[in-house]
């Protein structure tokens, strides 16, 4: 493969040699199989990186949080009322560890088998969930007009830092529901499908039981963006922590404006590795400049690279 002059298609068919190739060699193949079956998959520890990764990662999301609390804990709080925790969405720059994590390739297999090889780093979400924090009604990520498109624009690649469990707080997907296409309405977003005045109930559709996730502390959970999903409360004493990535495909707008962000020494670090700048979309493939449009910019911010060049942290 010339990496120089392979560009993502227009047309989404399917995986590619690269994505087979990462998947076999990380052992993912499993996982790309349940995302495409039920929407979502939980990656074992071993299969993400070291234990040590993981305890940075756990200091780095404390320390994120423990700063934005003492600064303006009435905020924390309020964002906290949503159910999904006290997050921070713009963590990707608070500390190093963060950006080993976007670069870890089983996350880039992942992403770029449900948002494509040029996909783009959305969000970076550092979450604490702390006991008795609300609960989250059943939704999906996808930010688009229904009925979605078949192929994925959007995806969720969070990692478990904590252990997950319902008396945890953790999150609830709905097998298979990235099927239909839409966001849960009325009655689904509490899980009731059976009503008859819900839309599952209307037109007797039958959709899965929701299922609270079980993963170790340093799993990844990923999913589609049109998966329905929640959360429960914690219950249990201590505190849910996890690192949340959200992705789209390179034309769509992301959530965090990362690009006109990034600090120059983050680019350095990467300096050999160019897939982390085109995250950032730091070379789009939409845009004007003052002269005119940038065409071969545009083509560049379509190539594909590498996915096992970087090490599993």
């Amino acid at each position: 493969m010339t990496q120089s002059m392979q560009y993502e298609p227009y047309t989404v068919f399917g995986p590619d040699e690269l994505l087979t190739e990462a998947a076999d060699v990380l052992g993912l193949a499993e996982h790309l199989m349940e995302l495409e079956v039920n929407g979502y998959t939980v990656i074992p520890p071993e299969k993400v990186g070291s234990s040590q990764f993981r305890d940075e990662l756990e200091a780095a999301v404390r320390g994120v949080h423990t700063r934005l609390v003492d600064a303006d804990p009435e905020r924390m709080k309020l964002i906290a009322t949503g159910g999904a925790g006290e997050i921070s969405s713009y963590a990707l720059f608070d500390d190093p560890v963060f950006e080993r994590a976007l670069m870890n390739p089983v996350v880039q297999t992942l992403a770029r088998a449900m948002t494509g090889h040029a996909c783009r780093i959305s969000l970076v979400g550092a979450a604490v969930k702390p006991a008795g924090n609300a609960s989250l009604g059943l939704h999906c990520d996808s930010a688009m007009t229904e009925p979605y498109p078949p192929v994925q624009q959007f995806c969720n690649v969070t990692y478990a830092i904590t252990d997950y469990s319902e008396e945890n707080g953790s999150t609830i997907f709905v097998p298979g529901s990235h099927k239909l296409l839409r966001q849960p309405v009325g009655l689904e977003v509490d899980g009731q499908f059976a009503p008859t005045r819900s839309v599952a109930g209307m037109y007797a559709a039958s959709i899965a039981k929701p299922r609270s996730v079980v993963a170790k502390a340093g799993s990844i959970i990923a999913w589609t963006g049109t998966t329905w999903h929640g959360a429960g409360p914690r219950s249990a004493p201590g505190e849910r922590v996890s690192l949340l990535l959200y992705f789209c495909r390179w034309y769509l707008k992301t959530q965090a404006n990362f690009r006109d962000r990034v600090p120059a020494e983050s680019l350095a670090r990467w300096h050999d590795r160019p897939r982390f700048a085109q995250l950032l979309d730091m070379n789009p493939v939409w845009g004007f400049t003052d002269d005119a449009m940038d065409g071969p910019k545009g083509v560049i911010g379509r190539e594909v690279f590498p996915i096992l060049d970087v090490p599993k942290p």
